[in-house]
């Protein structure tokens, strides 16, 4: 973590957002478990409810008591409610899943089936009638002979008398004729063995009672003559085994519920709502379900057998959770019903949480999707910010490197920062008159020496004359020695002064010097060769282990730095050994060394002796110290980097100049 830049870690921290859909699933979950608990509590108290409400019924009504026996031959007209879309078009195509409620009879070979659909709105009836010849009316007089259906509800009694396929009209008989019904629409398909009619009428038109006649005619010479009448109820009004009720039924929602009443064989006499159908409106719930019937569709069914209905029709309640901790999970709840001590049937109560949770999961989705976008944009502006911030920090930095030496010199002074008010303009800012009162200092410093050396060459002068005028006198010894001492302090003194006027000079001319390429092997083989010359009592070696290297600077004041190593290597060589001057490449850095025999640094002064007018070898013999001070100016201005090192053996010194090798070319 320590060594990742700011951006990487800003992006990194922005990582831990993803945590939070994480949470927020594991906090969904946790909700959906409890929407189960609930879901089952409420099944339960629902089913107690409805309990105590048909076994009243049973008591009471002895309509419902009559259909829970079960030597009960009556038939029963059950009506379906409605799963899927019914296009009223006179084709049965999306018919398939009610044909279990399908009531079928036979008329002299030839078969007849109906099925009954309703919901909230609607009642749907589909006539699958075979007929051998479709006689239809001639004209729009209702007289003579044709096929045609009657169907009865409770005293509302309409007609259907088609003069060709498409849609009819639903004619309904009163005092003054029939009349046309708009409410009631119809349409009439013939059919491979017969036709179709497909009828939707309002459900305030539909009692609770039914009855359909069909006409069978058929062409005999030139007219047509009625074959055959025949009904599904034996003419008989049926009570209609509806879905959609009223009493304590009306106070639940049939997409909420389904309820189902069975006798003790496992018919269903009585069956109330589809759950939950209104999840397959919705294209998100494909997300978490492929299959959008939830609860197992019981609808097409007219009887129930299993283990858990067995044991609730010998007096033994049932619940359970089915398919518990899953999105499809839901309560079903046995009760068994009474009339009197004796159990005539039971009660089946099913229920499920599904369209909560589903609620839940979309509004999850939806807060997800919100923050996934939140999230990139926060991310986009955090990397943004921190790239900026990098980038100005490092060159904050650059500018920073380039405008102090390692010296402490400074080169010239950092801008402030005016287009940005933020922490890193401050501290450009801070850096900025930072560097302004170093440039102050130092321009003060190279100013005072210029001064000092101004002020103090004419006392010098003066003190110096005077002493070689007093020497011209006859002295006692105790004079002549302090005489000597004397003249001998006047000029170190202006040593000293000289001295510090070369380094200053010497800066003002590192300052203005211009860069150019050289090749270091040619200078220093020429340089050492002078020097054999000069120091005649000194051996000189030169050691070149590379060629064709150079280096970008000024070639005058490199030979000067050379000069000053080579000055200081004489000056403290015990002539033991030759003074070695070697040129190498190690580890991709140009390295320029040299050595000599006699006395040691002291590891203590070691990084100082590079200071200005410092000298730390033992036996320096008034040695001023400024060689080595120049010569780290120079090796710096260079891009060098200047070290002292003690032989191992402890028998000398070694000056070593080393480049990186991004600053000199082969």
């Amino acid at each position: 973590m320590k060594s990742l830049s700011l951006k990487w870690r800003i992006l990194l921290i922005s990582c831990v957002f993803l945590l939070i859909p994480l949470a927020s699933w594991l906090i969904d979950s946790k909700f959906e478990s409890d929407l189960e608990r609930d879901n089952f509590q409420q099944a339960i108290q629902q089913a107690n409810n409805l309990r105590s409400f048909f076994e009243q019924l049973i008591q009471h009504d002895n309509n419902f008591r009559h259909k829970l026996d079960t030597d009960n031959s009556k038939p029963t007209l059950h009506v379906a409610l409605r799963e899927t879309g019914i296009l009223i078009d006179g084709y049965s195509d999306e018919w398939y899943p009610y044909h279990g409620f399908g009531n079928r009879i036979q008329n002299f070979g030839q078969s007849a089936e109906l099925n009954l659909v309703e919901d909230q709105q609607h009642f749907f009836l589909l006539f699958d009638v075979e007929d051998d010849e479709v006689v239809y009316r001639k004209n729009l007089e209702l007289g003579g002979q044709s096929d045609k259906i009657e169907v009865q509800l409770n005293a509302y009694r309409l007609q259907f008398s088609p003069i060709a396929p498409g849609r009819v009209a639903a004619l309904r008989q009163t005092s003054s004729g029939y009349r046309e019904v708009n409410s009631v629409y119809a349409v009439w398909q013939e059919s491979s063995q017969g036709y179709q009619l497909e009828v939707r009428v309002p459900r305030e038109l539909v009692g609770t009672t039914f009855n359909a006649e069909i006409h069978d005619v058929d062409k005999e010479g030139s007219s047509p003559k009625l074959q055959g009448l025949y009904s599904f109820t034996n003419f008989e009004l049926a009570d209609l085994n509806s879905m959609l009720s009223v009493g304590a039924l009306s106070r639940l929602k049939a997409d909420d519920y389904r309820v189902m009443v069975t006798n003790l064989q496992g018919d269903i006499v009585y069956g109330y709502g589809q759950p939950h159908q209104s999840i397959k409106g919705h294209w998100r719930n494909r997300l978490w379900l492929s299959d959008l019937s939830p609860i197992e569709t019981r609808g097409s069914k007219v009887s129930l057998s299993s283990e858990e209905l067995d044991k609730t029709l010998l007096g033994q309640a049932q619940e359970q959770l089915v398919d518990a901790g899953n999105l499809t999970a839901y309560s079903r709840i046995l009760e068994p019903l009474y009339d009197g001590d004796a159990i005539v049937g039971a009660l089946i109560v099913e229920s499920s949480a599904i369209n909560q949770k589903l609620y839940l999961r979309d509004f999850w989705l939806r807060m997800l999707l919100l923050m996934l976008l939140f999230w990139v944009l926060m991310v986009w502006w955090l990397y943004r910010s921190s790239k900026d911030y990098s980038r100005r920090i490092v060159e904050l930095r650059d500018i920073t490197e380039e405008a102090v030496s390692e010296q402490g010199q400074i080169r010239h002074v950092i801008k402030r920062e005016e287009y940005y008010d933020d922490e890193v303009a401050d501290l450009t800012n801070t850096f900025s008159q930072l560097t302004t009162r170093l440039k102050q200092h130092h321009d003060y410093q190279e100013k005072l020496v210029a001064r000092l050396n101004h002020e103090l060459r004419t006392p010098i002068a003066i003190i110096r004359s005077s002493l070689d005028n007093l020497s011209a006198d006859s002295l006692s010894e105790l004079d002549a020695q302090m005489l000597r001492s004397a003249q001998s302090g006047a000029s170190r003194m202006s040593q000293t002064l000289s001295r510090l006027s070369e380094a200053t000079r010497l800066e003002q001319a590192i300052k203005s010097a211009d860069k150019h390429t050289f090749d270091v092997d040619d200078v220093l083989k020429g340089v050492s060769q002078a020097y054999a010359t000069n120091w005649p009592e000194h051996q000189f070696k030169y050691n070149s282990q590379v060629s064709g290297v150079s280096l970008k600077g000024s070639r005058d004041l490199f030979v000067q730095m050379v000069d000053k190593l080579i000055t200081n290597a004489v000056d403290f060589d015990d002539r033991s050994a030759p003074i070695v001057i070697c040129l190498r490449e190690d580890d991709s850095r140009l390295i320029f060394e040299v050595s000599n025999r006699g006395p040691v640094i002291d590891k203590k002064a070691l990084k100082s002796v590079f200071s200005l007018m410092h000298s730390s070898r033992k036996n320096s013999g008034g040695h001023l110290g400024l060689g080595l001070y120049l010569a780290k100016l120079i090796a710096n201005f260079h891009n060098g980097h200047i070290v002292a090192k003690n032989h191992s053996d402890n028998g000398g010194v070694s000056i070593v100049v080393s480049w990186k090798n991004k600053y000199f070319t082969r």
